[in-house]
């Protein structure tokens, strides 16, 4: 019996670092998580590398304290790598037929498509590409197809979706990796993956937006018509409510989030129940009470107030319009789980939202705090991400086109990292 190869999905994410370790069975592709960890790391900042050093001494201990607990090497890193100075760019790729002897959509064809969208992308100085996503193909101006082989037509054109990151956040991370002897590293975007793994494609195709609640950042991904339509990325998250009550209460960081996590609420319900609750401020030894509904009222409701603005205001910049409120809006990160959170954007946008979770998915089985806590989703669903690309690219040569078409591509996509 060959023995599964562990694999770690890891989540650089604001101010600290998520890894999950789990194996694939590759005869029912059932992927199963078996640990999770999450250390704080000050060498981050808004998922951006400023410390190397800190950052790889973190990375360093969390991966050693991932093989301790399952007992195995950890062979194959998936990084999730997100951060608002990465953008997103669309491209478009053409090929003409019409001389060709023979007008069959062929893997050689879709690759020139491909390269040619490739040569559209504008870099500016110090940029590169992170990843590179097919959003559809249009055979003679017919839209929406998602795979052209074998099909006939003089005219195909490929539009994609192309994710750019600063040469040197990258050069950064890569530098991280390889002082812990971690050189061959699989990059992805983050928000990305996590959209793969939480949204339908029921959802995708009414048009949605999957927002990740962060501790310093917000992502939005807005899908329209089973394609990512925008991508985008604020300022702000949990970590911020967290300081706020802090700087209020005169508490520190750890307190702070603990009088979050027990009384915090994303606005005064209607069966809310107020207490006063007692805590400790910095100096470690005076003990002080405070309100819960003036925590909620006066210090938390302010804040979220100041999120939805900013995430309404992305939206009219961007003229999503009421494109994605069909499909609703799908929470993800360690943000989501303040309490009340899914009612405060239902009031403001006037559509669904629910948490997007990994329990849900047939495909991935582990321990139910690990695939319940939202903190955890992005690096799951990088794991996921991972065990797919391995796939695709160890499809054996005489199975279907399609799969070979999609091995081609994974190998044309590798050429940019």
């Amino acid at each position: 019996m060959v023995k599964q190869v562990v694999t770690a999905g890891v989540d650089i994410g604001s101010n600290q670092i998520c890894c999950v370790a789990g194996i694939c069975d590759e005869t029912t592709g059932l992927i199963k998580v078996l640990s999770a960890m999450v250390m704080l790391c000050d060498g981050l900042k808004a998922g951006t590398v400023v410390n190397i050093q800190e950052t790889a001494l973190c990375m360093c201990k969390l991966l050693e304290e991932t093989e301790k607990t399952i007992n195995e090497r950890i062979k194959n890193i998936v990084v999730a790598v997100r951060g608002n100075l990465i953008k997103s760019r669309t491209a478009k790729g053409v090929v003409n037929m019409e001389n060709a002897d023979r007008k069959e959509i062929t893997q050689t064809i879709i690759l020139n498509a491909l390269d040619n969208a490739k040569k559209q992308i504008k870099l500016e100085p110090e940029q590169e590409i992170l990843q590179i996503v097919p959003l559809e193909y249009i055979l003679n101006q017919q839209k929406g197809i998602q795979n052209p082989i074998g099909m006939e037509g003089t005219y195909i054109e490929v539009d994609v979706c192309t994710f750019l990151i600063p040469s040197n956040n990258l050069r950064n991370l890569a530098k991280v990796f390889s002082s812990i002897g971690k050189n061959d590293c699989h990059k992805v975007y983050g928000y990305l993956s996590t959209g793969e793994m939480l949204i339908s494609k029921e959802e995708k195709e009414l048009g949605c937006l999957l927002i990740d609640f962060g501790g310093l950042t917000i992502g939005l991904v807005h899908y329209l018509n089973g394609c990512i339509n925008h991508t985008d990325e604020i300022l702000d998250g949990s970590d911020y409510i967290t300081r706020d009550i802090g700087y209020k209460l005169k508490t520190t960081y750890s307190s702070a989030r603990e009088i979050k996590e027990m009384y915090g609420a994303a606005f005064v319900h209607s069966g809310f129940e107020n207490k006063e609750f007692e805590y400790t401020i910095a100096d470690g030894k005076s003990v002080r009470q405070y309100d819960r509904f003036k925590l909620v009222n006066y210090i938390i409701m302010p804040r979220i107030d100041r999120i939805l603005y900013k995430i309404k205001k992305v939206i009219e910049k961007n003229n999503y319009g009421d494109e994605f409120f069909s499909g609703g809006i799908i929470l993800s990160g360690g943000g989501s789980n303040l309490y009340g959170l899914t009612e405060a954007f239902e009031k403001v946008f006037s559509c669904s939202v629910r948490v997007g979770t990994v329990s849900f998915n047939k495909v991935i089985v582990g321990p139910h705090d690990i695939l319940s806590n939202l903190s955890y989703t992005t690096a799951v669903s990088t794991l996921r991400h991972g065990f797919i690309r391995h796939q695709q690219n160890d499809s054996p040569k005489q199975k279907s086109s399609r799969n070979s078409v999609v091995s081609k591509i994974s190998e044309w996509l590798e050429e940019i990292f």
